[in-house]
């Protein structure tokens, strides 16, 4: 499978930068193309504010991980709904963004790592969290017969990876496509406050 290089700017703003907006984002990376996208359907006249391309930076290299598996109890709830809006998102994007449902799993290489994943696990799945303790043998099996003396581990297999390169600047064009200003070299050096 290959993916196009991020060697277009999605959709820049063709003018200077507007007088007056009701949000200004400062970062287009994964974050902040997507609340701009979303404030812009919901009716918000919205500027990003980007020093250099969208997603040039972080949001370009990172793995692309769209994960509920490891997330502290407060962030999962909306790591669970994250998975369903890039389902979402990437039916509507213009490319394939790469989105697949490939899974995450913890591995552990003792009983006390095994112990806390177990609590973890223990605690999502009455969340309605897809995750499974997985033995040594599943490892192993799951490894292809690698083995890494692991003892165990958990899978989340409802998680999700996508190619952020790819990813954000499809999701820029959505937001665009909602009236979302972006502007590529602009940095916000400060901020006024009154």
């Amino acid at each position: 499978m290959s993916f196009p290089a991020n060697d277009q700017n999605p959709v820049v703003w063709p003018g200077p930068p507007p007088k007056s907006v009701d949000v200004v984002v400062i970062g287009g990376g994964v974050m902040g193309i997507m609340a701009a996208l979303f404030l812009g359907r919901a009716g918000m006249h919205v500027a990003v504010l980007e020093k250099g391309r969208v997603a040039g930076e972080q949001s370009s290299r990172n793995w692309g991980w769209i994960r509920a598996q490891g997330r502290d109890w407060a962030e999962l709830p909306l790591a669970i709904e994250a998975k369903h809006l890039w389902a979402d998102i990437a039916k509507e994007c213009d490319v394939d963004i790469g989105l697949r449902q490939t899974g995450v799993s913890y591995l552990a290489r003792d009983a006390k790592a095994m112990s806390r994943y177990e609590a973890w696990q223990r605690r999502v799945v009455q969340a309605g969290l897809d995750c499974a303790v997985m033995s040594a043998g599943q490892v192993t099996q799951m490894l292809a017969g690698g083995d890494g003396g692991w003892v165990g581990g958990i899978r989340t297999a409802s998680d999700m990876r996508a190619v952020p390169h790819v990813a954000v600047p499809a999701v820029a064009r959505l937001a665009a496509q909602a009236g979302v200003q972006i502007i590529e070299g602009c940095a916000v050096r400060g901020l006024e406050r009154a």
